[in-house]
């Protein structure tokens, strides 16, 4: 694998280098590419209708300034020891998940795409000393895909396919781990979702974590990850609930999910990755699109 050279050498490039060249990726990004502007627009304007456009467009720089930090950060990371973990990333509230993990027990932590939510998890893995697995949507460009996993994987044990969680999930039930959703991306057509107000505007969300939970009996914790400084991120663990849970799901933790991520999109707007298609339908086209595939399909 040519990626693992290549990783070994930028290693000992010095961090300054790395920011130097998001720099470089954030001018490009909004001069020359405008890298998904529209949709970087689109969703600011729709989330935050009160705003003005110079408003707007001020927060859509600090992103493209924050997303340009998390590309260019997990390089950075890639050699990160556990004192570089403790000097970069605060950790807050994290005893209740230690101690689910001492009593054998797997805890489920959830997470949007807010600052640099990879290096959330990372730390708290380096911190506690427990195994981390995470589940991640394959990208479809291949290469990249490989280097992504290869550099998370330097700082996790497991990457689960969503599409193939709960087989996998199943295998190691058991074992004290902390496992890892980032739950905020855009579910697919007629996949299972719940619809909720999010951000002025109804959003589809993701149910695996809760069913993993409802499945595993596993408590569930947020991560509010916040931007302190470039380099340096703050995390605070929220618990939003906890075993015994009824059979099946009622998406109550869910709805904590998506209110406790509104209160971190709110808190520091800039740092949310507002570049990424989150609301691609709506509710009724859903319905509309499926009603016209049964009537094709009969």
């Amino acid at each position: 694998m040519f990626f693992k050279p290549l990783l070994l050498l930028l290693r000992y490039l010095p961090p300054v280098l790395y920011y130097q060249f998001s720099n470089l990726l954030r001018w490009t990004s909004i001069r020359v590419v405008k890298y998904r502007k529209d949709v970087v627009m689109s969703n600011l304007k729709s989330s935050f209708p009160r705003l003005s456009d110079s408003e707007i467009a001020k927060i859509a720089k600090r992103h493209y300034s924050n997303f340009c930090d998390v590309l260019v950060e997990p390089l950075i990371s890639y050699s990160f020891k556990n004192k570089d973990w403790e000097k970069r990333v605060e950790l807050i509230n994290y005893e209740p998940i230690e101690e689910y993990l001492k009593k054998g027990t797997a805890i489920i932590l959830m997470a949007g795409h807010t600052a640099n939510w990879e290096w959330g998890g990372f730390a708290l893995k380096s911190k506690l000393g427990f195994p981390m697995e995470f589940l991640y949507k394959p990208i479809k460009n291949e290469g990249i895909s490989k280097l992504m996993l290869a550099l998370r994987l330097k700082h996790a044990e497991k990457a689960i396919d969503k599409d193939k969680a709960m087989r996998e999930l199943v295998k190691n039930r058991r074992e004290p781990r902390i496992l890892a959703f980032v739950s905020d991306q855009m579910p697919s057509m007629g996949t299972e979702k719940k619809w909720i107000k999010f951000l002025e505007q109804e959003t589809a969300f993701y149910v695996g974590a809760e069913r993993a939970a409802a499945t595993f009996q596993y408590p569930v914790f947020y991560a509010h990850v916040e931007r302190v400084k470039r380099g340096y991120y703050k995390v605070e663990h929220t618990q939003i609930s906890a075993p015994k849970y009824e059979k099946g799901i009622d998406y109550k933790i869910t709805e904590k999910f998506a209110s406790k991520l509104e209160e971190s999109v709110l808190s520091q707007p800039e740092a949310y990755l507002w570049s990424h298609k989150r609301w691609k339908y709506t509710k009724e086209e859903e319905a509309a699109a499926l009603a016209n595939l049964r009537t094709t399909r009969s």
